[in-house]
């Protein structure tokens, strides 16, 4: 199993993690488990803002059913909300 520390790093283990993990993607889409790896990773990363965006949003998707970890999620882009766009907004305050 990966330390969230490593995964969250900047340093050069910490990208080598990453991107063994982003060529599983295919094999992992529904797991939320991978999905939080790769957005740990990114948000300690420069990485561009509509991928954070789409792997943050798939993250809370499949994580909606997780109560604690949907709540954190909306912290999350409570306090980050100028890294977001419209679009994930409504998806992250929705009710579905």
């Amino acid at each position: 199993m990966i330390n969230k520390k490593d995964i969250g790093g900047t340093n050069l283990y910490s990208k080598k993690i990453f991107n063994l993990i982003k060529k599983t993607e295919r094999k992992s889409a529904l797991d939320y488990k991978y999905w939080e790896t790769k957005v740990l990773h990114q948000i300690n990363n420069d990485v561009d803002k509509i991928e954070f965006e789409k792997n943050f949003l798939n993250l809370f998707i499949l994580s909606k059913n997780n109560k604690k970890k949907n709540k954190t999620l909306k912290l999350y882009y409570l306090r980050n909300i100028p890294r977001f766009s419209d679009e994930a907004g409504r998806v992250v305050l929705s009710k579905y």
